[in-house]
């Protein structure tokens, strides 16, 4: 088991060692911002559709309904400044995360939901750390609906591509990205026996 897991409170980790224990995830949270905000940038996208995924993408982080709407310019201001790409607003609000108040883990849930959608979007290929990944997988089984739950209750999820696992009982393993989507609700595929623990005639869960 990798060694981030004795820094999340509902992790399996050692409980003697609780001054290790943090429960600020600022920086992995700006640093999903700032992934996002790469993804723009390499996306060929026009300007409105990169100032609608950026307004989405922080709605989400912030858990707003809508986007907030857009201000209307000052009659005075006959020459306006270029407005700010949509990727350096992402980037901005990354900086406002990492100087804000001590985030907890459901904020760095949301904007990992948030880039994962914004990949799916742009038809980008997404990339988390894997403390990241790890940290949004143990809160996402933590707090799954009966479905998911049903699914991973009584097992070990285990990342095939990354150094991560939680939970007791048999094995489940899939690549850490598929896993977070089945956990988010979106991916139809759930993490499956390793391949040769499979039992003859096993069937994909849907």
């Amino acid at each position: 088991m990798a060694d981030f897991m004795r820094y999340l409170p509902l992790s399996q980790g050692d409980r003697g060692r609780e001054s290790d224990v943090s429960s600020d995830w600022r920086d992995a949270t700006a640093d999903v911002i700032d992934r996002s905000a790469s993804l723009l940038d390499a996306a060929d996208l026009d300007t409105a559709t990169g100032d609608r995924l950026a307004a989405a993408f922080a709605a989400s982080v912030r858990r707003r309904r809508h986007p907030e709407p857009e201000r209307p310019a000052d009659d005075d201001q006959t020459a306006a400044a270029p407005r700010e790409p949509a990727a350096d607003r992402l980037r901005a609000f990354a900086v406002a995360i990492r100087l804000g108040q001590p985030a907890r883990v459901s904020l760095l849930s949301r904007a990992v939901a948030a880039h994962l959608l914004l990949a799916h979007e742009i038809g980008a290929e997404p990339a988390l750390p894997e403390r990241t990944s790890g940290a949004v997988a143990l809160y996402l089984a933590a707090k799954a609906p009966t479905p998911i739950r049903a699914v991973i209750s009584g097992h070990t999820l285990r990342a095939s591509d990354a150094d991560w696992e939680f939970g007791h009982g048999p094995m489940l393993e899939q690549p850490a990205i598929p896993m977070l989507e089945f956990l988010l609700g979106r991916g139809l595929e759930a993490p499956r026996p390793p391949t040769g623990d499979r039992p003859t005639g096993d069937t994909d869960v849907s």
